[in-house]
């Protein structure tokens, strides 16, 4: 099928066959028709020209080798075919040839090409049936093709035809020791030339599994040809595959590997290579990500280093992730099930799920989320999970939050010690910063996920124990700002706490600060006036208790402020012992009705005495 138009990337075709005179002046096989401009086309010329051949195999073999070069911002893949001359000799080779940004030309599409059938994509005059067959189109056979439009190329390979899924299920035909054997080789020596000779699958499935094991941990070009006569010629890729009947120059400096003679004994690095290819065997790529450096890796002693960090167990190389996901379904080797079943798994589990993100540690707890018969030896695992979910959701709090974290364990909350864990282990980390404690977080994430009555009572009781008075009331009033009914909540707890001693007056600091909390009580308790008295009778068991004296109704009204509010009033009315305390509350209630419905007194020297206006009788 033709591409349309497109305004994305666009890289170039150029074809190599035989002809009388090419494109560069030559006889012989060279460039016959390209999208490339004269310097392009003479430049990468220069860089190509002596791997344009294809290998010649058996007669009737027209199977295609691939190359895929890079060379700084540029890249190329090449696919020869082998086929007659126009004189009907064998031996001669079509080549073509994409190039463009090394960008759009990576790795993942030069492997998805080799498994693709290039008439899909390539200009109608340079398909190979119509250079074959010579029916390329008359009035487009002298023209240069056009440019091919990498983006949907990459769509077409990539997501239509899904080309590199093909080339995982090909992958399981790869033996495992040879495999070891190419991994060992690249962990020794990172971008070193390699020469593999008798592949027992394509040169492009084994790129590809080395690709997904190493290449994000060695350094090197990956640049590939899959079907070479020889490994003598100059400037070949990083990996070379031949037959191993036509091996060529023995004077060549690559490194070989012969897939049809026994391995030798291994070197140092020979049991790291083995413990990662069978993670990546049995775990997958996606497994694997979590165990890449940041960088590739250029030397062998870094690698090892690096290998040697990722053995959470003799003989075992994973990341605790992997393990911790498969547990719940019983998919543990007999060293991964030892390993976790073991307490001296604990520390390096807390580790990793430290490192999880919100999405992975989301993951995570709905996988533990039931009880299986699978997952009963590493029970002791879910309150750790649980506790670092909590964790997460009480540092997200103050940004929004983590919406799929937290709806993962409401489905089923965690246990109560879990919680109140949490608790103590928040309360001390902000002693230890000497960061004043937030209780909003808790407060609200505990109510969100859903957890049980006991538990947070048991909150509210371990706050309200640790905190003094004056701190637990001046948490009441900024949170009522933020979230009302926590705030609510808070106090209604508060009443537990019954300071004394030294402590007994703190409170009336904030208190009188803010007049005896009024703002918050309206925020708690908007158009509600018995809820305001409830909340104002709570606040006067948090600070002068159940029996109201004297002493203590002057406090009160004092903290109020020049005008109390009526809900107070009610609530010290009803608190207060009959006698002085009593009469005292209702003088300052009249007080504030002659004073809110009383025009103001006029200033004209008829009462001299202003010490007295506003005294409480």
């Amino acid at each position: 099928m033709s591409l349309p138009a497109h305004g994305g990337p666009l890289a170039d075709i150029t074809v190599y066959r035989w002809s009388e005179r090419s494109l560069t002046g030559r006889g012989d096989v060279g460039p016959v028709t390209t999208s490339l401009d004269r310097e392009a086309l003479l430049r990468w010329n220069s860089r190509i020209e002596n791997m344009v051949w294809a290998t010649q195999e058996h007669p009737g073999d027209t199977a295609p080798g691939y190359v895929y070069l890079r060379y700084g911002p540029e890249a190329a893949v090449l696919r020869k075919l082998p086929v007659r001359d126009p004189h009907g000799r064998a031996g001669s080779t079509l080549t073509h040839v994409l190039t463009g940004p090394a960008a759009g030309i990576d790795l993942h599409l030069a492997l998805a090409a080799c498994r693709s059938d290039w008439d899909d994509w390539l200009p109608p005059q340079v398909r190979q049936d119509a250079l074959l067959d010579g029916k390329a189109p008359r009035e487009t056979a002298s023209e240069p093709p056009q440019r091919v439009p990498l983006d949907l190329v990459r769509r077409l390979l990539l997501e239509e035809k899904r080309l590199l899924d093909a080339l995982d299920t090909a992958a399981a035909d790869l033996p495992d020791e040879f495999l070891l054997r190419l991994a060992e080789a690249l962990m020794e020596e990172p971008g070193a030339p390699l020469t593999v000779l008798g592949s027992p699958v394509d040169g492009e499935v084994v790129i590809h599994v080395l690709a997904g094991l190493l290449g994000r941990v060695v350094a090197g070009s990956w640049s590939f040809a899959t079907r070479e006569e020889n490994d003598g010629a100059k400037d070949l890729p990083q990996f070379v595959f031949v037959r191993r009947d036509s091996a060529g120059s023995l004077q060549s400096a690559r490194r070989r590997i012969d897939a049809e003679t026994a391995p030798g004994p291994g070197g140092p690095l020979r049991d790291q290579a083995a413990r990662l290819v069978a993670f990546h065997r049995r775990r997958g790529a996606d497994a694997l990500t979590r165990l890449v450096p940041a960088q590739p890796m250029g030397t062998s002693a870094q690698i090892r280093d690096w290998a040697a960090g990722h053995q959470v167990a003799p003989g075992l190389m994973s990341d605790v992730t992997s393990l911790l996901e498969a547990a719940p379904r019983g998919d543990l080797s007999q060293k991964e099930d030892a390993y976790l079943r073991s307490p001296t798994s604990l520390p390096r589990v807390q580790l990793e799920l430290d490192r999880l993100t919100d999405g992975q540690l989301a993951h995570l707890v709905a996988l533990w989320r039931t009880d299986t018969p699978e997952a009963g030896p590493y029970r002791h695992l879910r309150p750790e999970i649980h506790t670092w979910a909590l964790h997460r959701c009480l540092d997200a709090g103050a940004h929004g939050g983590a919406p799929d974290l937290a709806r993962e364990l409401a489905v089923r909350p965690p246990e109560d010690q879990v919680v109140l864990r949490v608790l103590h282990e928040r309360m001390e980390r902000a002693a230890h910063r000497r960061a004043s404690f937030d209780v909003l977080p808790l407060l609200r994430t505990a109510q969100e996920i859903g957890v049980t009555r006991k538990a947070l009572d048991d909150l509210m009781r371990v706050m309200v124990e640790r905190f003094a008075m004056a701190d637990l009331l001046s948490e009441v009033d900024r949170i009522s700002r933020i979230a009302p009914d926590q705030a609510r909540t808070l106090l209604e707890n508060c009443i537990r706490r019954r300071d004394a001693g030294r402590e007994r007056r703190d409170p009336f600091d904030v208190l009188r600060r803010t007049g005896f909390l009024a703002e918050a009580v309206d925020r708690m308790a908007p158009q509600s006036p018995w809820r305001a008295v409830h909340l104002y009778r709570l606040l006067l068991l948090c600070t002068v208790g159940e029996s109201v004296g004297q002493r203590e109704v002057l406090d009160v009204l004092d903290a109020a402020g020049r005008t109390p509010s009526p809900y107070l009033l009610q609530a010290l009315a009803d608190s207060c012992r009959r006698g002085k305390a009593q009469d005292t509350v209702f003088a300052a209630v009249v007080q504030q009705y002659f004073r809110e419905h009383l025009p103001a007194r006029p200033d004209d020297g008829h009462d001299r005495d202003s010490s007295r206006r506003d005294t409480w009788y």
